[in-house]
């Protein structure tokens, strides 16, 4: 039975090229350039090998031994991606067979390339370093495919498609089945191409990266003021319960704690088990969670809840108070929670430890 690699699912290995900032830094090596024509026409991919070293060489490596010539483009996928480069389609039966590859390769999902429009990624199983030959070509911004993922990895993008991308959309549009040869766009060759004819090109992505890393520069400069904002709301929050933000300390990985009762029992490791009372405010005083108001305690692992929390409470002793204000970074992050609590949220918590559980 063949073996489908397909992104997103347990069964998938991508490639995919990004038209972001982190393609501004031109170099005189590291670049690489492919011409791929296919029934459905041609277009110039642009490979990274500066960002995706590993992934690059392993493409050119299949690419230089003919491997690609006469593969198809097997899987399709609406408003997602185009997959190939490692079925045939045998002409028989019309059944797609896959074809024997070399050792999989480093998974290189941590370069910073984004799974973009017009992105070519590497394709793998649910295993993070299991890519041998497939690739696909993002046809929208699929950022569920970026490190990280909820497994800690994300897809390996190495390139993108800088000439051609019409050509990526006809595709697309076709679709492809096993079962009959229409509609199978096949790749009919993939050459390394030189830069003449393409200097326009490239001189147009660079100015897109340039300009995206203006914009990634200016995002960060925002995001950093509206997250000192948020911290000074916290602590006049804190402040209007009656509570001297001045006294409050700021750890090393930026958590703020305040303790209005210094407690008198065990401290917990991070590996136990604890009782606690709380409740939970956002910095500009909305309430979105209360074991108080539950009426009952809540036991957790330490290990086992947001880094604040491992880290605020771990340093309390049993009987004590504290006031937390939690950076998003060590809360949900960029993750929405409930119906409050919104991406990049600072969180304030008063905690009340009252046992370790053994």
């Amino acid at each position: 039975m063949s073996k489908r690699h397909h992104p997103g699912m347990t069964t998938v290995c991508m490639i995919a090229f990004c038209a972001s900032g982190a393609w501004a830094q031109d170099k005189d090596t590291g670049w690489a350039y492919v011409r791929v024509t296919t029934s459905a026409g041609s277009f110039v991919i642009e490979l990274d090998g500066n960002k995706a070293p590993v992934s690059v060489k392993n493409f050119l490596g299949y690419l230089d031994d003919g491997f690609y010539n006469g593969t198809v483009f097997h899987r399709v996928v609406k408003n997602f991606v185009v997959q190939g480069g490692g079925m045939t389609l045998e002409p028989d039966t019309f059944k797609f067979q896959q074809k024997e590859t070399k050792p999989p390769i480093q998974n290189e999902g941590t370069n910073g390339l984004k799974n973009d429009y017009g992105t070519i990624a590497m394709a793998r199983t649910s295993n993070p370093n299991s890519a041998t030959s497939q690739f696909y070509i993002n046809v929208k911004d699929n950022d569920s495919l970026n490190h990280p993922r909820g497994d800690g990895w994300g897809y390996c993008v190495f390139g993108r498609v800088i000439d051609g991308m019409d050509a990526v959309e006809t595709i697309h549009a076709h679709g492809s089945a096993e079962g009959s040869a229409d509609g199978v766009v096949v790749l009919e060759k993939v050459e390394r191409t030189d830069t003449k004819g393409l200097e326009e090109l490239i001189a147009a992505a660079r100015e897109k990266d340039r300009k995206a890393d203006e914009a990634t520069k200016l995002a960060e400069k925002v995001k950093e003021a509206s997250k000192a904002e948020a911290f000074e709301q916290a602590k006049l929050f804190v402040k209007g319960r009656g509570v001297d933000p001045a006294s409050g300390v700021v750890s090393a990985t930026g958590l703020w704690s305040l303790d209005t009762a210094p407690g008198t029992g065990e401290s917990p490791e991070k590996t136990d088990t604890v009782e606690v009372h709380y409740t939970g405010w956002l910095p500009d005083g909305t309430k979105f969670d209360s074991s108080h108001e539950r009426g009952q305690p809540a036991t957790f692992p330490l290990n086992g809840v947001i880094a604040g929390w491992t880290e605020g409470v771990g340093g309390m002793k049993v009987g004590g108070k504290r006031y937390l204000i939690i950076p998003s970074e060590l809360a949900y992050g960029e993750r929405s929670r409930g119906q409050h609590i919104k991406p990049g949220s600072t969180l304030v918590f008063e905690v009340e430890l009252l046992k370790i559980v053994k």
